[in-house]
């Protein structure tokens, strides 16, 4: 066993357990969603040593000097002392004031947090229902007026999911927690191409960067690949279309997948194809876990700089790492 001590409170850990897995055993209430290390929901701070570097992959260097951690993914090897994440991730109340439905499995939700929230449109939150306690993060879709905007897929037998396609309405209340993530329109060369490329809701953080780059004059070239199983896959294709008519510089791509063609019609296949500058280009890359990481790597080899490709993978609620 592995002494944990929590807000100073002292637990047991047996060997091998992770962080988060002890105080949930010990009923400990902390936040979660991937249980993968990547949405961030469940950091937490050592207080006396450094945690597993293993634990603080993925964070900002600041982050990590600080002694944030995920502790679904740490795997204590002596004694420790751990805290909340303090001021590092907000946790307020959001009130819903309207849902719309972007397409047949994409719902619109629109919330207005009921005090200051501090987030860049492009990253991401914990969106925290108080009374099943179902947590899920999110990426920001758009934040403007005091409203924040998120895209949520709908995924039959989903707890978050399944409420806001049943029992959400206008007025209803929840609470969000965050923000995390590095993809956001920021320290960005406005001369420079940009290309903003993802799968599913993906959509949802592409959409904020492409509009926050626009809002603050980005001059250069941006080009966005929506890639889908088929056209039902698609959401906001008129909106897009309506961008692409009215701006020289914007180029909108959708990639529906075609089993007859799979390589011509692969996302990664499509944008490494029609990008021949990867030295100058700022790529954002969102979506399915999967798909992010083969695009990372493709970019990469195919001449990309690593500080310039921007990626957020999304992985599905309850994902246990290995």
């Amino acid at each position: 066993m592995v002494a944990l001590t929590f807000e100073g409170v002292a637990y047991q850990a047996p060997e091998g357990q992770t962080v988060l897995a002890a105080l949930e055993a010990a009923g400990v209430p902390l936040d979660s969603s991937c249980r993968a290390g990547v949405c961030q929901s469940c950091l937490v701070q050592s207080l006396d040593g450094d945690p597993p570097k293993a634990a603080q992959a993925g964070l900002s260097k600041a982050l990590a000097l600080d002694g944030y951690f995920m502790a679904c993914v740490c795997v204590p090897q002596a004694p420790m002392s751990i805290g909340r994440a303090g001021q590092v991730r907000q946790r307020i109340d959001a009130v819903v004031r309207s849902l719309d439905w972007l397409s047949d499995t994409v719902a619109r939700l629109i919330l207005e947090p009921q005090g200051a929230f501090a987030c860049r449109a492009g990253q991401f939150l914990s969106l925290i229902d108080p009374g099943s306690g179902a947590v899920r993060s999110y990426s920001i879709a758009g934040h403007s007026d005091g409203l924040i905007e998120l895209h949520i897929r709908i995924i039959p037998g989903g707890r978050m999911s399944g409420l806001v396609a049943g029992g959400i309405v206008p007025g209803y209340r929840m609470t969000i927690s965050g923000p995390s993530g590095a993809c956001f329109y920021e320290n960005v060369d406005p001369d420079r191409r940009i290309v903003l490329a993802g799968t599913g809701t993906g959509l949802a953080p592409l959409w904020a960067i492409l509009n926050d780059a626009l809002a603050k004059g980005h001059r250069g070239p941006i080009n966005l690949y929506h890639g889908a199983l088929d056209r039902s896959g698609l959401y906001l294709v008129e909106a897009l279309e309506a961008l692409q008519a009215s701006l020289s510089g914007f180029h909108y791509s959708p990639c529906i997948r075609d089993e007859a063609d799979p390589a011509g019609t692969d996302l990664v296949s499509v944008v490494t194809s029609a990008e021949t500058d990867m030295a100058h280009t700022t790529f954002f890359v969102c979506g399915d876990e999967v798909l992010v990481n083969r695009l990372k790597r493709a970019l990469f080899l195919a001449g990309a700089k690593l500080d310039r490709i921007h990626a957020d993978p999304f992985v599905p609620a309850g994902t246990k790492a290995a």
